[in-house]
């Protein structure tokens, strides 16, 4: 079951490989709440139907979606932090920020769960050298900078609560984690809700593809998968992000991507090894 949970995760941080210059086109056309409220909202939307089918059926599972509205808040939180930082800061620093999640993880698993190996340690600090390189960030950190990484921390939660809660009903969870982003609502309106066809384009694909689609697979893939070795999996993002650019015509092919993303391929072999060793 391991290698479907890999898989699982691969195919979310591919998802959220396309996600980055949507995101930054999104909150460049509205503000920080109101992407955050209308990503959720759709999401929502979509699941609606089904848990209402449930619901008429007697066989909705209300835990289930108490422990996915927990993990949303944490989700939505960091929608907004990163939406947020984005506008100040350039896409490759953000890239950068966002992929420091896996260390707050990687720091919860060795002082709080005390399960951790040396493995472990050195597919880290491959993976942030080789996210390093790959993204080459530039410019200062700023206020945009500190909101992205206010939002690493509300990442690195989630992926936690979710090895936590991810055996719940997905349906259910996933319905949860998506209406919590209601809670940003209110100032959303008061930010205004006036959306161009052209935001509401990218905010149907990111809710569709980098929310119901991306999340899916990632609670499925940590039911399988510790939460430290799918945060190394999760700093594929950004080499999905770099190939997808390329592939777009919106970056090209240089050395310094290729070893950025030579050193994050490696760390994930490491941390495979340290999985079947240690997390099993």
């Amino acid at each position: 079951m391991k290698i479907l949970g890999f898989f699982s995760l691969v195919m979310t941080t591919f998802l959220w490989g396309t996600s980055f210059a949507f995101i930054k086109l999104s909150v460049g056309l509205i503000s920080p709440f109101t992407y955050t409220f209308t990503r959720t909202l759709i999401a929502s939307l979509v699941l609606l139907p089904l848990i209402l089918f449930k619901l008429l059926n007697r066989k909705l599972y209300y835990k289930s979606l108490r422990n996915g509205f927990i993990v949303g808040l944490t989700y939505s939180t960091g929608l907004v932090l990163q939406g947020a930082g984005t506008v100040y800061i350039e896409p490759s620093m953000s890239a950068f920020i966002t992929g420091l999640a896996t260390i707050h993880v990687h720091l919860y698993s060795a002082f709080i769960k005390k399960k951790y190996s040396w493995l472990d340690l050195v597919a880290l600090v491959s993976a942030i050298t080789g996210l390093y390189v790959l993204t080459s960030p530039t410019g200062g950190l700023g206020i945009g900078g500190l909101l992205v990484f206010a939002g690493t921390i509300m990442w690195a939660l989630q992926i936690i609560l979710i090895s936590k809660y991810g055996f719940s009903s997905m349906l259910e969870f996933l319905f949860g984690m998506f209406i919590a982003g209601s809670l940003y609502g209110p100032p959303a309106f008061l930010t205004g809700l006036d959306l161009t066809i052209e935001a509401w384009l990218y905010i149907i694909y990111l809710a569709i593809a980098c929310s119901i689609g991306a999340t899916f697979f990632q609670v499925l893939g940590q039911r399988y998968i510790s939460e430290t070795t799918a945060a190394i999996v999760f700093l594929l993002e950004p080499v999905f992000a770099t190939i997808f650019s390329v592939l777009m015509g919106l970056e090209y092919i240089t050395i310094y991507k290729i070893v950025g993303g030579g050193l994050i391929t490696l760390s994930l072999f490491i941390s495979t090894i340290a999985e079947l060793k240690l997390h099993s």
